[in-house]
Formats: C-alpha cells, structure tokens, sequence
C-alpha cells in the first residue's frame, strides 16, 4: 500500500471516534452520576452501593462477558462441584458477610479434613526437573513450623496499620517494610513460618520484593484467617461452590446499568465532569457523569484511553507489573492421596522459593465426582503472553514423569484465563518517599476517583471495606 493510501485508510478508521461521526449522530449521551470502569469485584461492589443505597445513577463498564473480574469457575462434565480457579476465598468480615447475604448466597467454612490435608499432604517438587525436593524449613519439624508462623504473625500484627483496608497511614513507612523479604526473613529467622506462608506468596520474585508487598497480602487478615490451628480457619467459601454466583447475580440486578464487553476508547475529564467514548458491541456510546470510579488497575494496557493528568502519569510509572494466568488441569493421574504440588526449586539458600515465569502449584479440587481435578497458577513477568503461560501449566507434569516421580497420565487444560497485568510494586526508595501519600492525593482530582488492588491490599474483602471508605467521598455533592 503505497503511504498516502495507507494514512487516508487509518484517518479514516480513525475518524469513526471523532466527535462528529455518524456514530456519535446518532448516539444519546447517557447521563448518570457517576460512571464505574471494571466490573470485578471493587466496581461490582460499588455499583451496587452507589445504585441500590445511595440512589445515584450509575453506567458500570467492563471488557468481559460477565461481571467478577478474576472469579472463574469451571463446572465438570457431567456434574459435581464448580472448581474455582480464580479467587478462592474471602475473610470473615461484617462487610462481606453483609454483601453475601443481600445476594442470598450462604457463607461456609472449609471442611476442616479437607483443609488440614491440603497443609499436610502437599507435596514438594522442583518444577524444572521434576524431581521431589525435601524442603525442610530452618531447624524446625513440620509439626512446629507454626511456632514460626506465630512470630511472623506478631509482626504483622505491629505493621498491620499500614495495610487496614487501605494505605493510609501517612507516617514514615518502617525499616522493616523496605526490605527486601528475604533480609526480612533472615534479620527476624522466620524462615519456619513458610511452611504455612508459602500458600499466600503468588509473586514472580518474592524474596527481592520489598516486604511491604508480601505483608500487604500476607499480613494479619490473612494470617489470622488460618486460625493457627487453635481455632480453625476463618476463610469462607460461598455455599453454592462457585465464586460466580455472587456476581450473576449483581448483574441480573443492575443489568440495565451494566455494558458489557466494552472498552472506554476516549475519555475528556475535567472538575466539572466526565465525557467517555465507549466502545459496545453494538455500536459507539456516549457516557456523561458528573464523577467517574476508576476500578481497573492503571497497568500500561488499561490507561491509554483514560485522559491521564502529567501527575498521573508520573505516579503510575513508578508502578512495576506482573502477570497472572489461573487454569484447570485434568487427568494428571497423580495418586489419590496427594492434595496439592508446590513448585520448590532445589535451592535451600533461596528458601526453596522459584522465580522468573513459572507454574506455582497444583492443588487438588474437591468437585466431588472427578477428584483428577486441578487448580494451577502461572505467575511472571508483565510481557509473560499467554499462549506461553498455558504450556507452562502442563509441563512440570512432563517433567515428573521424565524423572519418575509420578505416573503422570495425559493431562490437559480444560479452563485457562488471564488476571492481566497484577502485582503493583513500587520500589523501597519510592515507598520510602511517601509513594501511597502522592497515589491517594490523585482522588478526586478532574472528578475522578480509584478503587482495586492498586490503591488497597489485593484480597476482595479487603477492597469492599477500602470502597466503603471512598464511597461517602464520591456521592459529596452529587
């Protein structure tokens, strides 16, 4: 195509986003309140609040076919339990509890057998070569390894103001915080709390990541949810088995004020309101709002059509990404009484922890009809594609029946999707510069707002009860 041809066809393609096209003719603005962009489990929670009992008006956007954002279930064939794949579990909290039950879905414990097997069975085995690794933490016996877990527990106890259902706390953020975990593991010899901890670290590096990081996901909440044996667990599942019920059902509710399988192409943000240009399956839509929620993390490959201020920019550069693919493995035909795989490089001065792009885990379904079931993470960095990521799901298998270490059948992906870019770090000399102080200082400029796991701790209970702090700050003056 000879270069004035090729730039007459993209002005022309391009111009279908312009204000005067025949699109925009013959679109209605819509005009609300206040517009929500991602519909996982932050913009769901909001929309429902903002709607049903704050009586705004509201348009809820999101690029998927459903709302939930990162809640997956897979339902077998022929019956049995959903496997959730995705988010797993959620704190015991008044909040959530409360979110639960106006959806009229049941929140239940874990069955314990199930839980104490899943700690006690799972195996380890170094990923690359297929071979099972005796990981043995500190000087310790598995029937110990809480006593250093309890350790670990009181200083989270001491730093949890920093991460209570948000970052709020504007003081000088704590020695202890900035350094890398592994110096946190060995200036405070917890290296015998990773027998439990190990469950709670989906980081593609984690003993080079500030401990900042691993407490905010890893900290008291979580800790405490394990009950320490003492009292048993305090996570809690839904009682229909499938995290995506909850969000099916917010959608029949708000269904009217939902676009689904949209993607906000431009965006005009000023102090006296928000203008987007949204692309729907059928056709370009015009959204007004007087304030705009921002729910979707301002990773590289969302924030091009968000109209970003130059102090935007400069905070959300300071961010680094990862990536995360979740999955469902079959007919692995691993034995019956193995609960769950962890990936333990044979590298003891590392704490046997991997890094790089890698498969973290299988942990065995309990779906009741097909017990060959398997849960599986791929953890890596931002660029990590996913045609790669799902051929690294099975080929650990490959490698332990390569090496002998199990009877490895014909395994397959039978559910596979993408969290996109996650994992939000900032480095220590940043945090150390009032990072989350210059973040925060971003709401409500141009009438904007934020919520998700870039602005509070990345566990859905946790960002329900950092919205209800936002929430009263968005409806001010609507």
């Amino acid at each position: 195509m000879r270069p004035l041809t090729f730039i007459t066809s993209l002005w022309a393609s391009l111009s279908c986003f312009g204000s005067g096209s025949r699109a925009h003719a013959a679109d209605t603005p819509t005009e609300v309140d206040v517009a929500i962009i991602g519909g996982g489990a932050s913009g769901a929670y909001a929309a429902v609040r903002l709607r049903e009992d704050y009586k705004k008006s509201i348009v809820l956007i999101d690029t998927a076919k459903r709302l939930g954002g990162h809640a997956h279930a897979y339902q077998p064939p022929g019956g049995g339990r959903p496997v959730n794949f995705g988010v797993q579990a959620y704190l015991n909290r008044p909040t959530t509890q409360a979110f639960f039950k106006r959806f009229k879905v049941d929140l239940v414990d874990p069955e314990l057998t199930d839980y104490i097997k899943l700690l006690a069975l799972t195996k380890n085995v170094d990923f690359k070569t297929g071979k099972s690794v005796n990981v043995k933490y500190g000087s310790l016996e598995a029937a110990e390894v809480p006593i250093g877990l309890i350790r670990y527990m009181r200083l989270a106890e001491k730093y949890q103001s920093w991460f209570e259902n948000g970052y709020f706390n504007k003081g000088a953020v704590p020695e202890d915080l900035l350094l890398p975990f592994g110096q946190f593991l060995k200036k405070h010899d917890l290296a015998d709390a990773l027998g439990i901890l190990r469950n709670l670290l989906w980081l593609s590096d984690a003993l080079d990541t500030p401990t900042w990081t691993v407490m905010a996901v890893a900290g008291q909440p979580q800790i405490a949810a394990f009950g320490l044996g003492l009292t048993g667990p305090s996570f809690k599942w839904p009682e229909t088995h499938s995290s995506e019920t909850l969000y099916d059902r917010v959608l029949h509710l708000i269904r009217d004020h939902v676009l689904l399988e949209s993607t906000v192409v431009r965006s005009q943000r000023s102090d006296s309101g928000v203008v987007l240009t949204v692309k729907t399956p059928s056709g370009l839509k015009t959204v007004k709002a007087k304030k705009l929620l921002i729910a979707a993390p301002p990773s590289p490959d969302n924030v091009v059509p968000w109209d970003l201020s130059d102090d935007e920019k400069d905070v959300f550069s300071k961010f680094s990404w990862e990536t995360l693919y979740v999955g469902v493995v079959n007919n692995t035909g691993l034995p019956s009484d193995v609960t769950g795989i962890r990936n333990a490089p044979n590298a003891p001065e590392r704490y046997f922890l991997p890094r790089g792009n890698f498969t973290d885990a299988y942990v065995r379904s309990n779906s009741g009809r097909n017990h060959d079931l398997w849960t599986s993470r791929v953890i890596g960095a931002a660029e990590l594609g996913a045609h790669e990521a799902q051929a690294l799901i099975t080929e650990p298998l490959a490698k332990m029946k390569e090496a002998g270490t199990y009877k490895i059948a014909a395994p397959s992906v039978v559910a596979f999707a993408s969290h996109g870019q996650v994992v939000p770090k900032v480095s220590a000399e940043e945090l150390k510069a009032g990072f989350y102080n210059k973040l925060y200082a971003l709401q409500n400029q141009r009438s904007t707002y934020w919520t998700g796991y870039a602005f509070a701790p990345d566990y859905t209970s946790v960002l329900w009860d950092f919205n209800e702090k936002l929430l009263p700050h968005i409806i001010n003056g609507l």
